[in-house]
């Protein structure tokens, strides 16, 4: 029996922080920039976006009717990157890893999900990651 490889979903974005500020933007600051109006369970709902900073930590979202997880941090190296293991729906158990890399005056933010089991959670990945680093590289202009 042979398994079928489904090639990791990468983006890259460069933005005007140091690689310290840029970390502290996606993992501190994220609820300042994540577009949970369209990447949430509860949209419009949502009232805060919570990175618990150390190993074993989690990320997720905070309504009125309580908490979701979306990630749990697999390891934790600031200002270098992270890594999450993804829970959301066809795609959890996959790996998302960001990475910061000084670049000129600002930072080279790289972006890897990877793990993937069928092609079409991918593809909604493939795009979705375009929309939610958008206000992102928006939030560290």
């Amino acid at each position: 029996m042979s398994t079928t490889t489904i090639e990791a979903v990468r983006k890259t974005v460069l933005v005007d922080f140091a690689p310290e500020e840029a970390f502290r933007l996606f993992t501190d600051g994220i609820a300042s920039w994540w577009p949970v109006d369209s990447h949430s369970y509860g949209h419009d709902s949502v009232t805060n976006v919570v990175f618990e900073p150390r190993v074993g930590g989690r990320v997720y979202e905070v309504t009125s009717a309580g908490e979701r997880d979306w990630a749990a941090v697999r390891s934790f190296d600031p200002p270098s990157g992270f890594v999450l293991e993804w829970m959301i729906g066809r795609a959890s158990g996959t790996e998302v890893e960001v990475r910061f890399t000084q670049e000129g005056q600002g930072s080279r933010v790289e972006l890897e999900h990877r793990g993937f089991a069928a092609s079409e959670p991918r593809e909604n990945y493939a795009s979705g990651w375009d929309v939610v680093l958008a206000p992102y590289v928006e939030a560290a202009g």
